[in-house]
């Protein structure tokens, strides 16, 4: 077998862990399966995280890092809020189904972290993804694109008509990505109704 490069061994980890951990959730995956899936010993596994829950914030963290270069891209290359709320949702849903179900996954596993991991994890997803998403629509507000509103609220409903999307359950209802993420725009931004 061939010698693997130090540097690359923790992605690797992370990358199998990943995939284990969205297939069958955090409780139900053991690090020595982990480690068999890397094709390195559990000591090998423990020298690059102390734990499961250590190897579990770390993905969960990476999955937010990545995000949260997605919102700052949209919002760069984007020339109005929708605009930017478009391309973010389109950048978010064309991302591989793991990836996607890595959100997903946060809220659903979160119960099984210390309270200490649930805290420190908390602060990163909103420093990372709700306060990205909320300074979007602040500025959308303050350019008078929308209506002066409680932009927390407004954030969690947007965020929440993405959600089921989100599971991999749903990968071929993504064949209408265009069509699910141009109705998400229309209901957040113009609602659904024939109007006056």
């Amino acid at each position: 077998m061939a010698a693997t490069e130090p540097a690359n061994v923790p992605e690797r980890i992370i990358e199998q862990a990943t995939r284990l951990f969205v297939a069958r959730g955090y409780t139900a995956i053991s690090m020595r399966e982990i480690a068999e899936a890397v094709g390195i010993s559990k000591a090998g596994l423990y020298h690059h995280f102390a734990d499961k829950e250590a190897l579990f914030v770390a993905i969960l963290t990476a999955n937010l890092d990545h995000i949260e270069k997605l919102i700052q891209s949209a919002q760069q290359e984007g020339a109005t809020t929708r605009d930017q709320v478009s391309r973010m949702m389109r950048a978010i849903m064309e991302q591989a189904p793991t990836h996607r179900a890595i959100i997903r996954l946060a809220s659903q596993e979160m119960a099984q972290l210390s309270q200490e991991a649930r805290a420190r994890f908390g602060q990163i997803y909103q420093d990372k993804f709700i306060r990205q998403v909320e300074g979007m629509l602040r500025a959308g507000v303050e350019r008078g694109e929308l209506k002066p509103v409680n932009v927390r609220v407004a954030t969690w409903l947007l965020l929440g008509m993405a959600y089921p999307f989100l599971y991999p359950a749903h990968e071929r209802d993504l064949d209408a990505t265009d069509e699910a993420i141009e109705l998400m725009v229309i209901t957040f931004f113009d609602g659904l109704g024939r109007g006056a």
